[in-house]
């Protein structure tokens, strides 16, 4: 297991912000305004092999499989023949304790895509994804 699979494994709850890639407001963007957030995930009961998902864009909980690759962490589920992949890939902020330095956020990729391969290759699978991914951050649920 890679070491940002285990800091959000170990954190064992994930909020997770994202806005969409390809759509920008100029305003916003002239103005440096921060981007807006598009949708909300919550991951809970997060263990080595799967996890609990809740969307602000659907209603109720699914069932994801976590999957480590190289130095990322996916977070796959099934919808229909296609899936929806929350990429974690990179640790950006970290935070001193007395066990040790800590992840406290990540950055991330959000996709709905129809690649079959993505429970095989998820590492693969997500190089292939175009720029117009979601992309955000996620947090530890708690922190302390």
């Amino acid at each position: 297991m890679n070491a940002l699979a285990a800091a959000a494994l170990a954190a064992g709850e994930l909020m997770c912000e994202f806005h969409d890639g390809y759509r920008k407001s100029l305003i916003a963007e002239l103005s440096g305004d921060a981007p807006r957030v598009e949708m909300m995930l919550f991951y809970e009961a997060l263990r080595e092999d799967s996890a609990e998902v809740l969307s602000t864009r659907r209603p109720g909980r699914r069932t994801v499989r976590v999957r480590a690759a190289g130095e990322q962490l996916h977070l796959i589920e099934h919808d229909g023949p296609s899936v929806r992949v929350t990429t974690l890939t990179e640790c950006t902020r970290t935070k001193l304790r007395a066990d040790g330095e800590v992840c406290t956020r990540f950055n991330a990729r959000h996709a709905w895509h129809f690649d079959s391969t993505t429970h095989l290759d998820p590492e693969a699978a997500a190089a292939r994804l175009p720029s117009g991914a979601a992309t955000g951050n996620c947090e530890p649920w708690r922190i302390e």
